[in-house]
């Protein structure tokens, strides 16, 4: 029997307050490996949606872990967390309504 998963977010906040108007080219870099980062959990299977709002102030991550140790360890591996450009923060998160799920 394998262990139970849970569903977790995070979520990601720019951490200088003129984020949305422009990037450094270190940002940039950061932000590129971010999404590839994404990209790769996607593949893995473990992420279950993530995105900005549109104003730039915070973004979401939710995805599956074993636990809140390895969900935080996820987080932690966010290559914009590592980078320094965005701070976070994790929880364990339940789905009550979906559209398209009763």
């Amino acid at each position: 029997m394998g262990e139970e998963i849970s569903t977790f977010l995070y979520k990601i906040v720019p951490t200088r307050p003129d984020f949305a108007t422009f990037w450094t080219e270190a940002e940039e870099k950061a932000m590129k490996e971010h999404f590839a980062y994404l990209k790769g959990l996607l593949e893995e299977g473990r992420l279950v949606l993530a995105g900005p709002c549109i104003d730039a102030s915070f973004g979401i991550v939710i995805f599956d872990a074993e636990s809140l140790e390895l969900a935080r360890e996820v987080a932690l591996a966010d290559p914009a967390i590592v980078a320094g450009v965005m701070s976070f923060e994790v929880h364990e998160f339940r789905v009550s309504l979906m559209k398209g799920k009763g």
